[in-house]
């Protein structure tokens, strides 16, 4: 068995004091960065949530209060829309496909040890309420959130 890492305990830790932890990983090349959460489903039932293309301090935010809402008893549901989420806007919760878990929640798949976890993304629109499958979605930003779902869209 390998020895935990600073990383692993931290995770460990604020699963055990807070019901979650947050990993923020930094976009590159391949792809922009993202956030997502792990513990929502060994704490609440709920599933995990991933948001792809903001700001770190934005997504830990977001993901925090998401998750603070899961501990006040609130649910997300795949194919939803909320408006408490982003002020202003409408956010759409999608279910994940396994098959991207390895490229996005590899810190899901070691705490779960495997892929027997639900995890939703949270996909918002641009300033001016544009969705990344319309065909208004700005050609600058076509890579800034991909959707993990590829039935829905």
């Amino acid at each position: 068995m390998t020895e935990l890492t600073k990383g692993d305990k931290k995770l460990l830790s604020d699963i055990e004091q807070h019901g979650w932890h947050v990993v923020l990983v930094g976009g590159d090349e391949t792809g922009p960065g993202f956030g997502y959460s792990v513990g929502l489903y060994t704490t609440f039932n709920h599933p995990e949530i991933i948001i792809i293309g903001l700001k770190f301090d934005l997504m830990h935010i977001l993901i925090n209060n998401i998750g603070e809402e899961i501990r006040s008893g609130k649910q997300y549901e795949a194919d939803h829309y909320y408006d408490d989420i982003l002020d202003n806007y409408q956010c759409l919760m999608v279910k994940v496909d396994k098959q991207y878990y390895r490229d996005y929640v590899g810190y899901n798949l070691w705490y779960y040890k495997g892929e027997d976890f639900p995890l939703l993304q949270c996909i918002y629109p641009t300033i001016k309420g544009v969705y990344p499958w319309q065909k208004e979605w700005p050609e600058g930003i076509k890579d800034l959130q991909p959707i993990l779902n590829k039935e829905n869209r």
